[in-house]
């Protein structure tokens, strides 16, 4: 039997991740994991005032891509391939971003014991792109918890993706199991109209599950 290959795709706020993985399940005949996003509660009030919701909303994330992860391991051990649209490590970047010192600590801490032991990806696609395009993205697919999005904050969060994916960071903040990492920058790529752009970004991808020993 195959070995089943988990990939992530991550990156900043409208970055292309849930349009990639979509494209990705379809070619690869995978699994797509995709992360709740509108039904949590506390997002809308969390871009209104963010210190005041942070907490909230991190750990409704976070709590609910453990689970998920959970429910994934048996289709890995089917030796499928699983896509998906995040990876847990984005948990930390963004409660880096959020959360004051004390929260973030004891926040780490938390993430810690949870994380130890979940299905950790083999292959992790990590998106950029300029803050322009970023934000150009967020306004087009208008959901109405982005509307008032701060600019400095997706700035920063860009700079924040930087440092975790830094190859100096990698094998600290990915734990017992270093991913392979795919770096593109989506800032002048569609991989939904432009067939050769699509087409790069799968062969990428294929290299990378052979090298694994995948289909």
């Amino acid at each position: 039997m195959k070995k089943g290959i988990f990939i992530s795709i991550e990156g900043p706020i409208g970055v292309g991740k849930t349009t990639l993985t979509n494209i990705l399940t379809s070619h690869f005949n995978a699994t797509s994991l995709m992360e709740i996003v509108e039904e949590n509660p506390f997002l809308s009030q969390f871009y209104k005032n963010i210190k005041e919701y942070a907490l909230q909303t991190e750990a409704f994330f976070f709590f609910n891509r453990v689970k998920q992860l959970e429910d994934i391991e048996k289709v890995l051990k089917k030796g499928q391939i699983v896509v998906s649209d995040y990876n847990i490590i984005k948990n930390l970047i963004f409660a880096g971003l959020t959360l004051n010192k004390r929260q973030f600590y004891k926040y780490k801490q938390v993430y810690d014991i949870f994380v130890s032991g979940l299905p950790q990806s083999d292959i992790i696609i990590y998106l950029t792109s300029d803050t322009d395009t970023l934000m150009k993205k967020i306004s087009l697919r208008d959901r109405s918890f982005e509307r008032q999005m701060n600019r400095s904050y997706i700035d920063n969060l860009r700079e924040e993706y930087e440092y975790y994916f830094n190859e100096r960071s990698i094998k600290h903040y990915f734990g017992e199991k270093t991913p392979r990492i795919i770096k593109v920058d989506n800032t002048y790529l569609d991989f939904i109209n432009n067939e050769n752009d699509r087409q790069f970004i799968i062969n990428k991808v294929q290299n990378e599950i052979e090298l694994l020993g995948g289909k």
